[in-house]
C-alpha cells in the first residue's frame, strides 16, 4: 500500500530560517567595528598608488615614505580594512627599508603580516634585498633584525618631587607633547622649566613652562618627539634665578613612550584639544597632493585666515597669518618662532638663562656653563658691560722737520719755518728777555740757531675715557683732559684734549673676554700738539746805550719751539686685557697728525696706556 508523502515540518523549517538570519545579524554586528569607511579608505590609497607609482619610481622614497605613513595614519585602527591597513604598513616598510631606515621597515613588515598573513610584496618595487627582509620577518618577526616589533613602554617614574605631574602614558611621533605640573609648595615661583631629551637627541633642552590652568603647562616641539622614550625633569626658579623647586631630575627623569601609532586617547593640555601631528596630509603638509579631498595648502604671512592651523607660521592674527618670529621677538607659543622655541614671552634660539642646568657653554645665553649651570661672567656677550670709564695716559714722540734761522722772527713771534724761541725758564719770547743776554740786542743770522730735524719728545696727555660697548667686538668712545707741556708762549688753542674715537677689538665676544684681546683704532678731535728743541744763539751788542760795547758778541741758548693743530686724527694697535669681568688694561702705540697752527702739519707717535672699570 503506498503512502502518501509527509507534510514538511513547517515548525523545523521556520526555525532554522530564524536561526539563519541571527548568525546573519551575529556576525554582521560582530563585523561592524572592522568594516572600513569608504571615504578614508579611498583617501589612503590615493596616498598609496602616488607613493608607489610616482616617488617610488623616481627614487624619491623619502616623499614616499611621508605619504605612507599619513595613509596609515588616516586609516587609524579602524577606518580602514585590515588588508588595505596590512599593503600600506608592507609598501611603508618597503620604502623605509629603500630609504635606508632598514629596522623602521622591519617594523613596518611586523604590523603588515601581523594585520594579513596572506600578503606578499608589490612586484612594483619587489628586490631580492627586500625579499630576504620580507621572508626574515615573516618567518622570525621583527626582531630578528634587531627592530623592536613591540611599542616603546615607559620606564619607572619618579615618585617625590614638588610639582604634581602625570606623564602622559604615550606620544605620537612628530607630535606636540604636552607637559603639565601642579605646584603646592611654599615658596614663590617666577618660572618654571621643563628639561627633556628626546631618542636620539645628545643634550637636554629646556622650555618655559607658561600658567595653564591651574598649573603650568606646555608643548615640547614635534621635531623632538622621535621614537623612543621622552625624557624630561621639572625645576621652578626663584626671583633670583635659583632653582627652589624640583620633580624628577637627570638621573631618575619622567618617561613617556614614542611610537609610530597611539593605541589610546592623545594626551592634551588640560581644557585644550590634542595636539595635531606635524606634517599631516588634511593639514596641508608638503606630501599633500594637488586636489586630494580634505587637503588644504597651508596660507603665507598677511594671507586671510580664520585660525592658527591654517597658516604656515601656526598663527593667526586679527583675520592675517603672522609670519615666523626671530630670537628676541615677543611670542606666545612656540610654532610663532623660527627656532620652535618661545621662553618667558620671546622667542629664542634654545640657550638657557642664568641658573638653569647646562652641560657645555654653548647651552648657555652667557655661553659660559659652570657646574653644570649657566653662569654669567666675563665671556657673556650679551650680559658683560656696556658702560667703560677709566685714565689713560700717552707721550708724544713728534717728528720736527730740520730748519735754520730758527730763533730769526717774521711775524710778531714766528720765523719763517713756523719755529718760535723762548729762553729756557721764561714765558716770553727770546730777545725779549734782555737781563739773561746782557743787553745784548741784536741775533747774529746764520750762527748756530738750528734745528736738526727728527723724534722729539712732545707733550704729555693725561685723559678720563669713556667707552660704550656697540657689540661683542666693538667700542665707541670718547676722550677727554688736560695736556702737559706745551709751549710756554699761548698758542691758539688751550692746553686741552678732545677726542671720539672707535675701537674694534679680535676674537669672539672679546669686549667681555676675560683674558687678552688684540685691537685697533681710529680717531679724530681737537688739541694742541707742540714740542722744541735747544738751540745755541749768537747775540751782538748794536747799542753803546743799553750797557754793552758796540760790536762784542755772546752766545746763549734758546728753545726752538714748533706748534700745531688744533684738528687732529689719529690710528694705531694695542692690546686690551680684561683682567676680570669689569676690569681692564689698555696699552696701545698710536699714529698722530695735527693740521693747523704755526707748523701746518705736525706729525708723530704716541705710546698710551690707561685702565678702565666696566659696568
Amino acid at each position: 500500500m503506498l503512502r502518501a508523502p509527509e507534510e514538511p515540518d513547517v515548525h523545523c523549517h521556520s526555525v532554522r530560517r530564524r536561526l539563519s538570519w541571527l548568525v546573519v545579524l551575529v556576525v554582521t554586528f560582530v563585523a561592524a567595528p572592522t568594516l572600513a569607511d569608504p571615504g578614508t579608505e579611498k583617501a589612503a590609497q590615493a596616498l598609496q598608488k602616488k607613493a608607489i607609482e610616482e616617488d617610488s619610481l623616481n627614487v624619491n622614497y623619502a616623499a614616499a615614505v611621508k605619504k605612507l605613513e599619513s595613509a596609515t595614519k588616516k586609516c587609524g585602527a579602524d577606518k580602514c580594512s585590515p588588508h588595505v591597513r596590512a599593503t600600506l604598513f608592507r609598501d611603508l616598510g618597503a620604502m623605509q627599508v629603500l630609504n635606508g631606515a632598514v629596522d623602521e621597515g622591519k617594523g613596518s613588515f611586523a604590523q603588515a603580516i601581523s594585520l594579513d598573513a596572506s600578503i606578499d610584496l608589490d612586484p612594483a618595487y619587489k628586490t631580492p634585498q627586500l625579499d630576504g627582509i620580507w621572508g626574515d620577518v615573516k618567518k622570525n618577526g621583527a626582531a630578528a633584525g634587531g627592530a623592536p616589533a613591540a611599542p616603546v613602554t615607559a620606564g619607572p617614574q619618579p615618585t617625590e618631587g614638588d610639582f604634581t605631574t602625570t606623564p602622559a602614558a604615550e606620544a605620537q611621533v612628530r607630535t606636540p607633547l604636552p607637559v603639565y605640573v601642579e605646584y603646592g609648595g611654599s615658596e614663590e615661583l617666577t618660572r618654571v622649566t621643563v628639561k627633556y631629551k628626546g631618542a636620539g637627541m645628545g643634550d637636554w633642552r629646556s622650555l618655559d613652562l607658561p600658567k595653564v590652568d591651574q598649573g603650568y603647562g606646555a608643548l615640547i616641539p614635534c621635531k623632538d618627539v622621535t621614537q623612543g622614550l621622552m625624557l624630561y625633569f621639572v625645576q621652578g626658579f626663584s626671583d633670583k634665578s635659583d632653582p627652589v623647586a624640583t620633580s624628577g631630575s637627570k638621573k631618575q627623569p619622567f618617561s613617556v613612550p614614542v611610537n609610530a601609532q597611539l593605541l589610546g586617547p592623545a594626551p592634551s593640555l588640560p581644557g585644550q584639544d590634542p595636539p595635531a601631528q606635524c606634517e599631516d596630509v588634511a593639514g596641508g603638509g608638503a606630501e599633500c597632493p594637488p586636489d586630494f579631498p580634505g587637503c588644504s595648502k597651508k596660507k603665507a604671512a598677511d594671507e586671510e585666515c580664520a585660525k592658527d592651523d591654517e597658516c604656515d607660521s601656526g598663527s593667526c592674527s586679527d583675520g592675517k597669518c603672522a609670519g615666523k618670529k626671530q630670537n628676541g621677538e615677543e611670542c606666545a607659543k612656540d610654532n610663532e618662532c623660527t627656532s620652535d622655541q618661545c621662553s618667558s614671552g620671546k622667542c629664542s634660539g634654545g640657550k638657557k638663562a642664568e641658573g638653569e642646568e647646562c652641560e657645555s657653554d654653548e647651552d648657555c645665553d652667557s655661553s659660559r656653563c659652570k657646574e653644570d649651570k649657566c653662569v654669567a661672567g666675563a665671556s657673556s656677550g650679551r650680559k658683560g658691560p656696556k658702560v667703560w670709564l677709566g685714565v689713560s695716559a700717552s707721550l708724544d714722540l713728534t717728528i720736527l722737520p730740520g730748519a735754520n734761522n730758527v730763533c730769526a722772527r717774521q711775524t710778531t713771534y714766528l720765523n719763517p719755518q713756523g719755529y718760535f724761541c723762548v729762553v729756557p725758564g721764561y714765558s716770553t719770547q727770546f730777545l725779549d728777555v734782555g737781563k739773561d743776554i746782557t743787553n745784548y740786542n741784536n741775533l747774529v743770522i746764520g750762527d748756530h740757531d738750528q734745528v736738526v730735524g727728527g723724534f722729539e719728545r712732545g707733550d704729555i696727555r693725561i685723559l678720563a675715557t669713556l667707552d660704550y660697548a656697540v657689540g661683542r667686538n666693538s667700542l665707541l668712545g670718547l676722550r677727554a683732559g688736560y695736556v702737559v707741556g706745551t709751549a710756554p708762549i699761548k698758542t691758539a688753542f688751550p692746553p686741552l684734549h678732545l677726542e671720539a674715537r672707535y675701537a674694534y677689538l679680535f676674537g669672539k665676544d672679546a669686549v667681555n673676554k676675560v683674558g687678552v684681546s688684540p685691537m685697533i683704532f681710529i680717531g679724530a678731535g681737537a688739541g694742541e700738539f707742540d714740542a722744541y728743541v735747544p738751540v745755541s744763539a749768537t747775540l751782538q751788542c748794536t747799542n753803546n746805550n743799553q750797557g754793552c760795547t758796540v760790536g762784542n758778541k755772546t752766545s746763549g741758548t734758546a728753545n726752538a719751539w714748533l706748534a700745531a693743530g688744533p684738528v687732529f686724527a689719529t690710528a694705531g694697535g694695542g692690546i686690551r686685557y680684561l683682567a676680570t669681568s669689569h676690569f681692564a688694561i689698555l696699552a696701545a702705540i698710536k699714529f698722530q697728525a695735527a693740521f693747523g697752527g704755526a707748523a701746518g702739519f705736525l706729525p708723530g707717535f704716541a705710546p698710551e696706556v690707561g685702565f678702565q672699570y666696566g659696568f
